[in-house]
Formats: structure tokens, C-alpha cells, sequence
């Protein structure tokens, strides 16, 4: 095993990846990607968020997320809105349409992560996300 295999960074960047790609399998067939439903969940949260809240809130840069809405809304999951006095303000907001996948994909990620996870107890889950709460804590604070 290699310096960078043993380092924390690198398993836990492993990890969501492998989570991620998981989950984008589990959404082939509907035809959303794990970005895409960080989207639609960070809108469900608040509907007519901006492209730059929305991006902030799934920890992407604006040009990744401008990409994700663009092909959602293609989609006819969310719609664009300027509601804003400032021109340059796009909102975003869910479709019907959008809320109901979301319903589905919801219940594909819960499954699939309670699957993964049943490889610990459930005070292990909850240990690891209270310690990966606070490595993101202190992170975020350096």
C-alpha cells in the first residue's frame, strides 16, 4: 500500500466516489446523475434558489452547476425564473415533473446508502458522520 493509499484524504475522496458512481448505476435508468440530485434536493430544501446558492449548497462551482440545471431543465425538471430586480439573477425552481422523480431518486439513494452502510453498526454510522462532520469542520477552518 502506497504513502497516498494510507492517506485520510485520499480514502475518504475514495469513498464518496465510489458512493457517487453507486448511485449514478442505481439512476441510469431514470436519467439523473448523483449531481443532478444534489440539485433537485438542495431546491426541494428551498425552491428559487440561485444558480450561485445552489452551487454553494452542493459544493460545486457555478459553470458545473449551470450544466447540471441546463440539462435538468432540458429535461423539464426545473425551470429558470428572473424574479430579481438585478437581471443578472437566474432562480431555479422544481417542475411537477421535477418533484415527483425526486420522490424516486430519493428512495433509490436511501436504499442504496442504507445498503452500503449496513457494513457498520448503526452507532458506527453514527459515529462516522459525527467524525466526518467535524473533519469537514475543521476543513473548512484552515
Amino acid at each position: 500500500m502506497t504513502k497516498l493509499e494510507k492517506s485520510m484524504g485520499f480514502l475518504l475522496v475514495r469513498a464518496a466516489r465510489g458512493m457517487k458512481r453507486a448511485l449514478d448505476n442505481e439512476l441510469l435508468e431514470i436519467g439523473v446523475t448523483a449531481s443532478q440530485h444534489a440539485v433537485l434536493s438542495a431546491l426541494a430544501q428551498k425552491d428559487g434558489l440561485s444558480l450561485t446558492q445552489i452551487a454553494r449548497k452542493i459544493f460545486l462551482d457555478n459553470p458545473a452547476t449551470t450544466g447540471l440545471v441546463d440539462r435538468l431543465e432540458r429535461d423539464g425538471l426545473v425551470e429558470r425564473h428572473r424574479i430579481s430586480s438585478d437581471r443578472r439573477v437566474i432562480n431555479i425552481y422544481l417542475t411537477d415533473k421535477g418533484k415527483s422523480i425526486l420522490k424516486t431518486i430519493d428512495k433509490i439513494a436511501t436504499n442504496l446508502d442504507r445498503n452500503i452502510m449496513s457494513v457498520l453498526s448503526k452507532s458506527e454510522v453514527s459515529e462516522l458522520k459525527n467524525f466526518l462532520n467535524r473533519i469537514w469542520e475543521k476543513a473548512t477552518h484552515q
